[in-house]
């Protein structure tokens, strides 16, 4: 979408530079299109105390659907047709910076006593998984695009053997954008405000839901340094292949 309009650039590059050459002229410097890189950030209100009395939560990596996990931006044209955008991407791979996102947004939630990495040494009771599933700008109505965003968040009981699942749900925004033509800011911005509304209907649901009444036997497990736990990939198992048409 914004790097449709490189090939005529390039076009009209290339006439200017071959009528400075029938006209014997020097070939003037033109210099390529810029990328830009663009964080995925939700902007949280407030932010709360840890309570000491409720359970540890391990935040996974997130899974993201095949077609959405280069840093590449990613637009649908058509029903059938998508394209990547080479010039405006993500700072990081999309995956990396919606786990850090809700890492942070849970840990400043006040619902869990820590809320972990992967990786660490201390025990948890609680794991949350999740996968990506969409994650693009819709252009399919030029006049109305909009920015998609879907994710599945599964919560699991983390001190059983076959980790049952305590919670799961998935969220969907499609959020709305004017487009001027000059950058992505728009379209990131857009999705910035679908991440910050899915963590916070995550948030609420969470409480809703309220994980330590859920554990069995409403033992919380005490933070002593232990191996880290093998999760089961939950959200893996969920995810349906994605078929994308990705028109470079």
């Amino acid at each position: 979408m914004f790097r449709s309009v490189f090939p005529r650039l390039a076009a009209t590059a290339f006439c200017l530079s071959a009528a400075l050459v029938l006209a014997g002229c020097s070939l003037p410097k033109i210099p390529p299109p810029n990328k830009r890189y663009y964080n995925i950030t939700a902007a949280r209100p407030e932010s709360l105390p840890a309570n000491p009395r409720q359970c540890v939560l391990k935040v996974r990596p997130l899974d993201i659907s095949p077609g959405f996990e280069d840093t590449e931006f990613v637009y649908r044209l058509s029903d059938a047709e998508f394209e990547s955008d080479y010039y405006n991407l993500f700072l990081v791979p999309p995956a990396w910076g919606i786990t850090g996102q809700t890492r942070s947004w849970l840990r400043d939630s006040g619902l869990f006593s820590s809320v972990m990495e992967e990786g660490t040494i201390v025990n948890a009771d609680l794991a949350l998984e999740g996968a990506v599933t969409s994650l693009y700008g819709n252009f399919v109505n030029r006049a109305a695009p909009k920015a998609v965003m879907e994710i599945q968040f599964f919560l699991l009981e983390n001190r059983i053997e076959n980790y049952p699942v305590l919670f799961q749900k998935t969220y969907r925004r499609e959020v709305p954008f004017s487009f001027s033509g000059k950058d992505a800011s728009e379209l990131v911005a857009a999705m910035n405000k679908g991440l910050t509304e899915i963590l916070t209907e995550l948030e609420e649901d969470l409480r809703a839901v309220d994980p330590a009444s859920k554990i069995t036997g409403n033992k919380l497990r005490s933070n002593t340094p232990g191996p880290a736990a093998t999760l089961g990939s939950a959200a893996g198992n969920a995810l349906f292949p994605l078929m994308k048409t990705i028109s470079r």
